[in-house]
Order: structure tokens, then sequence, then C-alpha cells
């Protein structure tokens, strides 16, 4: 079959390769407004029902440590045309299971084989482009994967106003079909041999010296508790906020949209407003910052028996604010003390950050229903655990300002 060729139509290839990325994200957060539905429709609870988005993102983490190896063996296309196959089918299970476990199960597999593309889509970009051209088609990519978060829970929303849960995973098996069919339209690159091989010893060793490092283990645990902070407002919001509080799918989906923006602008802007602070001082007003938005959410909720929305999203916003800062300093000041094992150290980060998490998030479903408070209160515990992980930690490059 006659294939696209990425010089001469480098368009048609960032929109496939920009499909192939936002599948997983679109996965994650299409159908947390539907969850409550979901919770009735298999006649569980909010505790249990919560899993599907926790191991959703453990499912997301794991992805990533073991699609590189995969992509590099076996070639992009068939590791793609692999995991959206196999993505497809875990779909089809949400679809037709009676069972809570099974839809938990399966979700689990969606995650880790329908975030293949969003590593292996970068790949693919670098595969086929250099220079400048790599770095606009990266910068491309990375631009709608920002906005994919954002505008899912806002689909997802009026999918389960209007219709009902099924519809938001209809939407995920559309997108495989389309991701498998479009496989057929790119060429393969061919990889470059090596004979230089890395032995099993080797990187168990280099895992044994990163998960024993004490610096790098306070850092990325402090990254991935105030994570879970966040976090909890994904697993546990729509339960609240729809649920209890019965605020329409469709709003949620807005209220969802803002806090990921909030994120984001951070994230954007962060670096130039810190440019001229080291990293200590920048990791203390991000801090800062996450302390300021749980207690705001906390304090709304306790003045209103947890009935504030508008309080609680307030909260949230600002709590994102000091995420979008604090997450990339923690993952760079992990790490810069480092001489060695530096792709190990990278990928378990975002792997023991989704793991934490998801464990803690899990909280939510021992706590009474008590509005946003139950959320809130897990919040604050995260930003407590990720603050006494910060103390009596030095900084490698105290006087240095920080690059923008």
């Amino acid at each position: 079959m006659r294939h696209l060729t990425p010089e001469k139509h480098p368009a048609f290839v960032l929109i496939l390769l920009t499909l192939f990325a936002v599948v997983g994200p679109v996965s994650i957060d299409i159908f947390t407004p539907s969850l409550p539905a979901i919770t009735a429709f298999f006649a569980t609870t909010s505790a249990i029902a919560q899993w599907s988005v926790g191991l959703f993102m453990l499912g997301f983490s794991l992805s990533m440590l073991i699609v590189g190896p995969l992509a590099d063996r076996l070639g992009r296309k068939k590791t793609l045309l692999m995991g959206y196959s196999l993505y497809l089918a875990a779909t089809a299970i949400t679809l037709l299971t009676d069972s809570i476990y099974l839809f938990i199960a399966a979700r689990f597999a969606q995650a880790v084989f329908g975030c293949f593309g969003t590593a292996v889509a970068r790949m693919m970009a670098r595969d086929y482009y250099r220079d400048q051209m790599e770095v606009k088609m990266l910068a491309y990519i990375g631009g709608c994967l920002t906005i994919a978060p954002m505008a899912a829970p806002i689909v997802g929303g009026y999918l389960q106003e209007y219709a009902d849960w099924q519809y938001s995973f209809y939407v995920m098996a559309a997108m495989a079909v389309i991701a498998i069919l479009a496989l057929t339209l790119l060429p393969e690159h061919k990889q470059e041999t090596t004979t230089a091989t890395t032995s099993k010893n080797s990187v168990l060793a280099g895992y044994k010296a990163v998960l024993t490092d004490a610096r790098y283990l306070r850092f990325t645990i402090a990254a991935g508790a105030a994570f879970a902070g966040a976090f909890v407002f994904v697993a546990g919001g729509s339960f609240v906020v729809i649920g209890q509080l019965g605020i329409s799918p469709a709003t949620y989906g807005y209220l969802f949209a803002v806090a990921i923006a909030s994120y984001l602008l951070s994230a954007s802007m962060g670096p130039k407003l810190t440019a001229n602070m080291s990293r200590s001082q920048s990791t203390l007003v991000a801090g800062s910052l996450l302390m300021i938005g749980a207690m705001v959410s906390l304090v709304s909720g306790l003045l209103t028996d947890g009935q504030s929305i508008t309080g609680y999203v307030a909260g949230i916003a600002i709590y994102e604010l000091g995420l979008g800062l604090f997450m990339p300093l923690c993952q760079a000041r992990a790490t810069e003390h480092m001489k060695e094992n530096m792709g190990t150290a990278a990928g378990l980060i975002f792997f023991i950050e989704m793991l934490l998490a998801t464990l803690i998030s899990a909280l939510i479903g021992f706590l009474p229903e008590a509005g946003t408070l139950s959320l809130s209160a897990i919040t604050l515990i995260a930003v407590a655990i990720s603050g006494v992980c910060l103390m009596k930690t030095s900084d490698v490059s105290e006087a240095t300002p920080q690059a923008a």
C-alpha cells in the first residue's frame, strides 16, 4: 500500500501522530463525569468504582516503562498495532461486562495498551524529522496533549447528560479503530541495529541504585504526594459534585477543565516567573500555593458543611497553580545530583508518582460522605506528606537561579 511521505505531507502526519498521542489521555478524563452513573449501573460503591480511575493511571505509568523497549524491538507500527488492538478488545469488555471487577481490569488494560501512542508518537516524529521540523512537530503534539485533557471531560459531561456512560467508551473504541486504520498510511522507520546490549544485572543494579538514593526518593515521593492531592479531585470529584451535590455532568466537565487549565497555565508560565529564584526558593513558593489551595478548599467546606462547590473549586485551582510549578521542580531536583542511571530515574519518577496517586486517592472511599470536606481532607494530608519529605533536604544548586 502507498504510504504518506512525511517530508511531503507533514500536516497529515501531524494529525495522525496527534491522534496516536491523545488516545490514552482522552481515555483518562472523558469518562469521569460518568462515574456516578457507572457506580449505579454496576450496583457497586464509589470506593470500588474509583479504582477504575486510579488503576488506569497506574497502568499509564506502567505503559511508559515498557513501551520504549517494545517499540525498539518490534518497530513503531507493530507496537502501536498491538497496543490499539488490545486496547480495543479491552474497551469492548468494558461495554459488555456486568462485573465491576472485570470492568476495572479492562480499564487497566486500556491504560497499558492505549497509552503506547503517547510515547510512540513522539518517537515517530523523531524518526521522520530532523532539526527545526522535529522540534516543531513535537511542540504541536505537546500542545494537543495539553488541550485534550481539558476538552475530554467537557465532551464526556455532555455525553453523560444527553446519552449514557457507554457513549464515552464508544468514542474510545472509535478512536482506536481510526488509529489502527491510520497506521496503514504511515511508513515504518528502519531502526539502526547495535551490538551493544544491556545485561539484566546492570538493569537491576540501576534500579537498585536509584531506589536506594535518599534524595531522589524524597523529591519523587514529595511530587507524587502533591500530585495525589490533585488526583483526589479526578478520582472522587464526580461522586461528590454530581452524586452528592447535584451538579450536572456537563457542568462538572467545565469545572474539571478549570482545574486542568490552572495547572497548564502555571506549568507554562512558571519557569519565567521563577527565573530569578533558586530551585529551593521556587519550591517554597510552589509549596505555599499548594498549602493555600488545600486550606481554601478545606475552610470553605468547614464553613458550608461540605456544600460549597465554588470555594472547593477555587481552592483546587490555586492548588493546581502550585502543582504546575512544584512537579517539574521536584522532578528536576530529584535527579540533579545524579551522574548515572538518569534514564532509569526518569522512568521511575512517573511510575512512583502514579502509584502514590492511586494509593492516596483510594482513601476517599474510607471517608464518610461529607461533600467537599472528604476531598479537601485527603488533599491536605497529601500536602503534609509532601512537606515532610522535603524537610532538611539540601539544594544542590542553592544559589543558582533556574533556567527559564
